[in-house]
């Protein structure tokens, strides 16, 4: 059995991730501003509802609330695209922050407050984006936001070579933050592109089939030889894997 935490667990892929280890047997601990109602009669979940983006008050409960477990794996997956997609002129900069404190200045605290205990976890694995590298017009919150949660993951990882850091871009997912993305106006041309692309079966995935992708890559990062630190898509993980593997 082993001891999961995870950030955002109330919906999407923090949800499917959830399930898959308490149905595997492991014993989660999980965090995110809304009940996940279906969980909380598990005996293996362990929930705390906190706000990620009021540190001020989040940090002291959530130190308390994970005691001295020692993670195997830390998901630090609690994120948001924000608005509708908006050209940067347009974007606040009330709108922005808020992406950012949520996707990178809330993954900083938590990674913080888990590197500094005395049982560091044995893994850490960002919800990336290929936003982060490959920007797209009206998304420019969100990317941001992923560009440097890539820097942030490869800072963390020359820090700290003891803790083996996975930082996956989770490609096309049903989740709130895709719904988002492909409800993009005609003035945003690729994600209209990328709306019609993903009419196609299999382009979306659900977010319990990408629980599935990200629990096996992590078993079989050894013999992929992923890099901590390191930037990758799941779906060329997956090619790789299925013809290396």
């Amino acid at each position: 059995m082993r001891h999961v935490f995870i950030s955002g667990v109330s919906s999407g892929i923090g949800h499917a991730l959830a399930a898959l280890h308490l149905a595997r047997g492991d014993e989660v601990w999980g965090v995110s501003r809304r009940v996940p109602e279906d969980l909380q009669q598990h005996p293996g979940f362990h929930f705390r509802a906190l706000d990620l983006c009021a540190p001020e008050r989040a940090y002291p409960a959530l130190q308390m609330f994970l005691g001295e477990t020692c993670f195997d794996t830390a998901y630090l997956n609690a994120g948001t695209f924000g608005h509708a997609p908006e050209l940067a002129v347009s974007t606040s900069v009330d709108a922005f922050r808020e992406v950012l404190d949520l996707n990178v200045v809330a993954v900083k605290w938590v990674l913080d407050l888990l590197l500094c205990r005395d049982s560091q976890p044995r893994q850490v694995v960002f919800s990336a984006s290929v936003s982060g590298i490959r920007q797209r017009a009206g998304m420019l919150s969100y990317s941001v936001s992923k560009a440097a949660l890539n820097a942030l993951a490869k800072v963390y990882h020359l820090e700290n070579p003891e803790v083996f850091f996975a930082v996956f871009g989770l490609c096309n997912v049903d989740t709130l933050v895709a719904q988002t993305i492909l409800n993009a106006d005609e003035r945003f041309a690729e994600l209209v592109a990328l709306r019609e692309r993903s009419g196609q079966p299999g382009y979306i995935v659900s977010p319990a089939k990408r629980a599935e992708d990200i629990v096996t890559l992590l078993g079989c990062r050894h013999a992929l030889a992923l890099q901590s630190g390191q930037f990758y898509e799941v779906r060329q993980l997956l090619e790789r894997m299925h013809t290396e593997v």
